[in-house]
């Protein structure tokens, strides 16, 4: 089985500088304005999923509010567009009363995107003939999450926008996140191989995938033109995916995720090199010289106490670049001190929008 990280090391740059994003050239609404300075964004998963107190979303809410928090980001599932509605609807309303706008992380959709939590895509289990094959004809799957659509089936296409359509008539959904698409990979299905022929370049897949997002991301701004699209991938990520990535079309910000401090500096890393400082810093350049607003996630999930502290030394240096869209996760999993990680978080993000 090839491995997403090893492929994406192993991308030959030998095209780099060409354009791979020529068929997107039509005419693409302006960024969106989201009337704020900067944006605070608090990832804010899996509290719709099934319990649900309405008391602890006001007081979860209020918490992120205080600091300056202008955005609230919901991992959305497949199934909740039909098993969370009255849930997600709440956390809007309690969202609305603090002037928090209420963006989607479009989760696990197609296997195609990350979010939470880690299941397999209901979409593509019920649609084998879309998925993406090895090269010898057996299906690719993600070790976390299982199959993975391919881009080039039009099922998968009407499955995103149709989706897309149900959430903006549910909710008041302000904005759009494609949180570390999965996709960059080989794809030797039979629509990959009619439409990019079976010995297609790296570049050729990387091309068909931005293209998919920019397409759902016109269909976006043709239906609701006021809603902002971002999309980001992981630091560590290959220039060609940083490059040719921050041209995608209809995208609003751009960036990556990845741990608050430098490569050098130690601490537990979920990949090598996937840091913002340095390594990161390269999405923010990208953007800027793509018409693009940029976008950091801060990964303080997962985190010892000794990752904390070191949280606490770079954020002051990190929250100096030039970002637009700045995203850390609330209370998020697997922290050893979970209240000195988000106090963390508090001394340092409060006032970053103002």
């Amino acid at each position: 089985m090839i491995k997403r990280r090893d492929f994406l090391k192993d991308i030959t740059l030998a095209s780099a500088g060409m354009s791979i994003l020529s068929g997107f050239k039509s005419k693409a609404p302006a960024p969106v304005n989201l009337n704020r300075a900067k944006t605070l964004n608090a990832y804010y998963f899996r509290a719709h999923m099934y319990t649900l107190v309405p008391r602890h979303i006001r007081e979860d809410l209020k918490w992120m509010a205080d600091i300056g928090t202008n955005t609230v980001s919901l991992a959305i599932l497949e199934q909740d567009l039909f098993a969370a509605v009255e849930n997600v609807t709440i956390i809007c309303n309690e969202a609305a009363k603090l002037n928090m706008e209420v963006h989607a992380v479009p989760s696990r959709w197609g296997g195609m995107v990350a979010g939470a939590p880690k299941v397999p895509s209901t979409f593509s289990v019920k649609n084998p003939q879309t998925w993406i094959l090895k090269k010898d004809g057996t299906p690719l799957f993600n070790d976390i999450s299982g199959v993975i659509s391919s881009v080039h089936y039009p099922e998968t296409a009407a499955f995103f926008k149709t989706s897309l359509d149900k959430m903006f008539r549910l909710w008041n959904i302000k904005g759009i996140i494609w949180d570390e698409p999965k996709s960059f990979l080989p794809d030797y299905s039979p629509k990959a191989i009619e439409k990019l022929g079976k010995d297609a370049s790296w570049q050729s897949h990387i091309k068909a995938v931005i293209d998919f997002f920019a397409d759902v991301n016109r269909h976006i701004k043709d239906t609701h033109p006021e809603i902002s699209t971002s999309m980001f991938a992981y630091a560590d990520s290959s220039d060609l995916i940083v490059n040719e990535g921050a041209k995608a079309g209809y995208l609003d910000f751009f960036g990556c995720d990845g741990r608050p401090w430098r490569n050098e500096d130690g601490g537990h890393q979920e990949s090598a090199g996937k840091v913002l400082l340095g390594t990161g810093e390269r999405f923010l350049k990208a953007a800027r010289e793509n018409g693009k607003k940029s976008l950091w996630l801060i990964e303080n999930h997962n985190m010892r106490d000794t990752d904390t502290t070191l949280m606490d030394k770079r954020l002051p240096e990190l929250i100096k670049k030039d970002i637009d869209q700045l995203v850390y996760y609330y209370y998020p999993r697997n922290i050893e001190h979970p209240d000195k990680n988000m106090n963390c978080i508090k001394k340092h993000l409060k006032g970053f929008s103002s």
